[in-house]
């Protein structure tokens, strides 16, 4: 593994994951980008063995990029570096293709352990995400869904939701997602809905109480 694209648009965050990544693999190649059509047209120009991915940047932030991502080069190990938390999104992005997922929170010195990890077992679990893979296993759907609702919602509800607490409207969310206004606002009621809230703010505060 000596070809590696580091995503993320905090210059701080790509020095320090150089740093140990250049600590880690001798002779590796590591380029940066800071949007994500600077990664997609550096996965057309060049291949790459590691994508180090923030999932919150410009041009991207929805859980389909993997599976886009994947389909310029196929090959390629993504790692997901991100500040959200991984009880509502590791397991989404696994299971969209990524080989792993770390929270930006989590200390530096396990992105050693994590990058290790993708290259000798071709990916890499936190306890975490592991706890959480073994209770999907064992656990009955609907059981899991009342620990925390938050998990009733489809992937492209969850991007909705995401942008819609964030505190974008219909047609910002549509453009960055996309879709049509309609197709938005579709999605909207049926977090609404699943979920149970009214408005915003209710939402908002569901996800402060589920994602704690």
């Amino acid at each position: 593994m000596k070809n590696i694209l580091i995503a993320d648009d905090h210059s701080i965050v790509r020095l320090g994951a150089s740093v140990i990544i250049s600590s880690l693999i001798k002779n590796a190649i590591i380029v940066q980008a800071e949007t994500y059509d600077e990664v997609y047209q550096k996965l057309k120009d060049q291949s790459f063995d590691l994508l180090l991915l923030d999932i919150n940047m410009p041009g991207g932030n929805n859980i389909r990029v993997i599976k886009e991502i994947l389909q310029i080069q196929p090959a390629i190990k993504i790692l997901v570096f991100s500040s959200y938390d991984e009880h509502l999104y590791a397991l989404r992005y696994i299971q969209e293709g990524a080989c792993g997922y770390l929270n930006k929170n989590t200390a530096m010195e396990e992105l050693k352990v994590a990058i290790q990890s993708v290259q000798e077992l071709g990916k890499y679990m936190s306890d975490t995400v592991r706890d959480l893979y073994i209770q999907k296993l064992i656990s009955n759907k609907n059981e899991v869904q009342k620990v925390n609702p938050l998990l009733k919602l489809s992937n492209r509800e969850m991007d909705v939701a995401k942008h819609l607490i964030d505190g974008l409207g219909i047609l910002e969310v549509s453009n960055i997602l996309q879709l049509s206004s309609s197709t938005v606002s579709t999605y909207k009621s049926r977090v609404f809905e699943k979920l149970n809230v009214n408005n915003i703010p209710e939402l908002i505060e569901l996800f402060k109480l589920n994602e704690e």
